[in-house]
Formats: C-alpha cells, sequence, structure tokens
C-alpha cells in the first residue's frame, strides 16, 4: 500500500469509517505477510544504522536467525548493534566501521550451525537523506557460492593434473623408447657375434645416457613446476638485471640476425624480487621469442613506471600466437612446439606470480607478441616516489 494513502488516512483518522480503517489494516498485513515471505527466502538481509550504530530498520530473514541474540524476532528499532547481534566479532567488525577503524570493504564470517558450516558476506552501503547519513549493513548468505567456486576448483584442478599427467605421458615415451630400441641393437648385437665393440658399446650408452639426461631435465622441470619457490625477496633495480639478460643473449641474437631493441626507463623505484627467478623468466619469454622468429627479427625489452606497478615488456617481431592458443598459453604441458615441454611459460606464470606481480600477452597473426610483467612497488618505495 502507498504511504501517501497512509498518511492521508492519518491525517483525518477520526472521519474514516471503522470499516474501511479495518479494510486499510487488512491490505497492510497482506502485504507485511508477502513481504515476509518473499524476504525469508532470499539470501539478503539489511540492517539500516545510524551513525552511533542504532538501528533504524531491520530487515533479516529467517536464514539468518544465527546471527541475532533473540532468534525468532525481528531487531528492534532503537537497538544498539553490540546488543542486536550473537557474534561479538561480526559486531565489532561493524562498530569499527563505524568509527573508521576497519575500512567499510566487503567482510566473510562462517558459522557452525548444527556441525553445517555457514558463511555471510557482510558489505556496505551509504544512505544519505537531507537529515541524516545512514548506513546499510547488506549481509549475503554465500554458503552456495563458495561451495561452487570450490568445485569449480576441483574441477579445474583435476583437468589441470590430466593435462600434467598427459604432457609427462608424451614427454617421457620418446626417450624411454630410444634407450629401449639402443639396448635391443647392443642384445642383438651380442646375440649374433656374441659380443659388441667398444665403439658400438660406447655409442649405444652415449645416446642411452642423453636420453637420461632428457629424462632427469623433465623431472627438473615438473618439479619446479608443481612445488613451492624458495623466492628470497631483496630490494633491487630491475634495469640491471635487464641490461645483464641482454648481453647474456646478444651473442645468440647475433647468431640468429635477430636485432635487440632497449627502452629502460631511469628512475624507477626499487622492487622486492629474487634475480635468480626474475632473469629466468625473463630468459624463457626471450628464448620463446627467439622460437617465433627464425632467422632474423627485433626483440624490444622495455621497462616503465606504471602507477604502482614497474613494467617489464618484452616484444618480439615473430609470427604471432592464435587466440585459441593464447587462452592456454600458461597451462603446464600445452605447447605447440614439436619438441617443447609445455613448461617454460607456466614457469614464468608462477616466477610472476610468487613476486606478486600479473603477467599479460597480446599478439596478432604474422606480426609479433607482447608479453607484459607488472610487479607492484613496494610500499616504502611508493613514499620516496611520493616525496619527489
Amino acid at each position: 500500500m502507498s504511504n501517501k494513502v497512509l498518511k492521508k488516512v492519518l491525517q483525518d483518522i477520526s472521519s474514516c469509517p471503522e470499516s474501511e480503517l479495518r479494510n486499510l489494516i487488512e491490505s497492510e498485513i497482506r502485504e507485511s505477510d508477502a513481504m515476509r515471505l518473499i524476504l525469508d527466502s532470499s539470501d539478503e538481509g539489511h540492517l539500516v544504522i545510524d551513525r552511533e550504530g542504532y538501528v533504524r530498520i531491520s530487515s533479516i530473514p529467517a536464514r539468518f536467525s544465527y546471527i541475532k541474540k533473540r532468534r525468532k524476532r525481528e531487531i528492534e528499532e532503537g537497538k544498539h548493534i553490540s546488543q542486536a547481534l550473537m557474534d561479538e566479532d561480526l559486531s565489532s567488525f561493524i562498530i569499527n566501521v563505524i568509527v573508521g577503524k576497519e575500512k567499510a570493504e566487503d567482510k566473510d564470517f562462517a558459522f557452525d550451525i548444527s556441525g553445517e558450516i555457514r558463511t555471510i558476506r557482510i558489505s556496505f552501503k551509504e544512505l544519505n537523506s537531507e537529515d541524516s547519513t545512514l548506513l546499510d549493513v547488506v549481509i549475503r548468505d554465500i554458503t552456495k557460492e563458495l561451495k561452487r567456486e570450490m568445485r569449480l576448483r576441483r574441477s579445474e584442478s583435476l583437468a589441470s593434473m590430466t593435462n600434467m599427467a598427459a604432457g609427462i605421458a608424451h614427454e617421457i615415451k620418446n626417450p624411454l623408447a630410444a634407450m629401449k630400441i639402443h639396448l635391443q641393437l647392443m642384445e642383438r648385437a651380442i646375440e649374433k657375434r656374441g659380443r659388441i665393440t667398444a665403439e658400438e658399446g660406447r655409442k649405444h650408452i652415449a645416446i642411452i645416457e642423453d636420453e637420461l639426461d632428457h629424462l632427469n631435465s623433465i623431472a627438473v622441470d615438473f618439479l619446479f613446476a608443481v612445488k613451492p619457490m624458495n623466492a628470497t625477496l631483496r630490494l633491487g633495480d630491475i634495469n640491471p638485471l635487464v641490461e645483464e639478460v641482454i648481453q647474456f643473449i646478444e651473442p645468440e641474437a647475433d647468431e640468429g640476425r635477430i636485432e635487440i631493441e632497449r627502452d629502460l626507463s631511469s628512475y624507477l623505484p626499487r622492487l622486492e624480487m629474487d634475480d635468480r627467478y626474475i632473469r629466468q623468466a625473463l630468459l624463457n619469454l626471450i628464448q620463446n621469442a627467439f622460437a617465433a622468429m627464425g632467422e632474423g627479427g627485433r626483440i624490444k625489452l622495455s621497462t616503465k613506471l606504471s602507477g604502482d606497478m614497474v613494467l617489464v615488456v618484452v616484444e618480439d617481431s615473430g609470427v604471432g600466437i592464435d587466440d585459441d592458443v593464447i587462452k592456454r598459453i600458461f597451462e603446464p604441458y600445452y605447447t605447440t612446439k614439436p619438441s617443447g615441454t609445455g613448461l617454460g611459460l607456466t614457469t614464468v606464470y608462477k616466477i610472476v606470480k610468487e613476486h606478486g606481480g600479473e603477467i599479460h600477452v597480446k599478439s596478432k597473426k604474422g606480426i609479433g607478441t607482447t608479453f607484459t610483467i607488472e610487479l607492484p612497488v613496494p610500499n616504502t618505495q611508493r613514499l620516496k616516489l611520493e616525496d619527489r
């Protein structure tokens, strides 16, 4: 029912017939009951409070009864939030948001309800009127949402493990087959002649040793991909590290007729990083660029400051990457190379994440590919930048 109608009745209630008043009240009760049914089926509740923490409006579905001190009763208007809510951590958080000790950011709270864990998410909205500012405390049940996310993560993890298993099987198959062939050749020679020459033995053993080294490198790469990194982060300058990598790759670039360009920004803040791993990430990206260009081309390495991030960009003039490949490019053991392990870019991704950064890739077929690593500027270095 419209509030205007009720206000009009209140202004002249004495002249309103009893039957009409009864109809108005019954209509209001029906609307109220309907709203309660809608509310109780909702996953969201609201507590509108003033800046002192007193409740102005309470709209809490029955499913959230476990957060209230009086479970079966609605929270009364004028009740302080600390007296209305059962959980002290929840009420303290809301009070701290009111007084400015906590940021008005979303926060999750978990409750054990008869052995079932239910999770609610608290968020805030400011409600401004002509004479006051109120705070709408939004309470949302995210239990089902979290369970869906968990199932999705498990599915993704299973898919990743399946890809890994397929990749490992593919990688070890060829070395094992090569070793088996050479062992069979040695066995046949012995059966045929009763012996093998030293030269034949050295030849077969050398190939078997190469294949064993190959298997070992696969195992090492796999362990690096799945084991936690032992990165030691220290403040350091990124530009000298990029220069060191450029000097290292220059002989190979010259041999492949690949031109190296650099555009390193001056006065970059220092970063918390492990030089070993950042060097490895850059070398992996550059090796990929070399493979994409074949004979002749251009690689550009650049650094620059963008807000609170330092960008390290590796750009090549190679063949480019298809859109469907880009979507999977950081997945373990996913590779389009006939002899690749598919762990190079997975390693780069892991290193960047270990440094709290992000990595992005853009590519155009026939034009080239650009990888951009974003590394966060430490708080201490941000203050120095602000002082300039």
